[in-house]
């Protein structure tokens, strides 16, 4: 069973072409949006959902199913897309891009699910990742 190590969300990432190491740019905890602005349902955030695992021996090269979940404080709950994996190795990340539009403000936890086949249960880690969803107020224009 793929075990989750690290669940982040962030603005951008690179990896490095020579050690394969990762920087993970800009972590998000936290999201601010105009009370008039909220964005619509079903609307993609520019962020990066980041996921890693160890996997056993026979898991290598098995192919399972992955998805995120935004999980709110009222039980409300928030999936990506599903998408498709084939790790080789007893290591695998996987970078999404797009975080889901949380419903309303609030406190949420960022969660990841797998399964092993498109019929099969979806199994949720403990991984989590918190963030908050709050409405700013419009400050008004400096004009001194």
């Amino acid at each position: 069973m793929p075990k989750c190590h690290l669940l982040a969300i962030a603005g951008g990432s690179s990896v490095d072409q020579h050690s394969n190491n990762v920087t993970l740019f800009n972590l998000v905890e936290q999201l601010n949006f105009p009370t008039q602005n909220f964005p619509p349902p079903g609307a993609l955030l520019p962020l990066e959902m980041h996921a890693y695992f160890h996997l056993d021996a026979f898991e290598h090269n098995q192919k399972f199913e992955l998805r995120f979940v935004l999980v709110g404080q009222s039980g409300l709950e928030t999936p990506t897309n599903v998408f498709s994996h084939r790790p080789n190795g007893a290591r695998y990340r996987t970078r999404t891009f797009g975080l889901p539009a949380p419903p309303t403000a609030g406190s949420y936890e960022l969660k990841v699910e797998w399964r092993a086949s498109p019929e099969g249960e979806w199994v949720r880690d403990s991984a989590t990742w918190p963030l908050l969803v709050a409405e700013a107020e419009q400050r008004p224009a400096v004009t001194h």
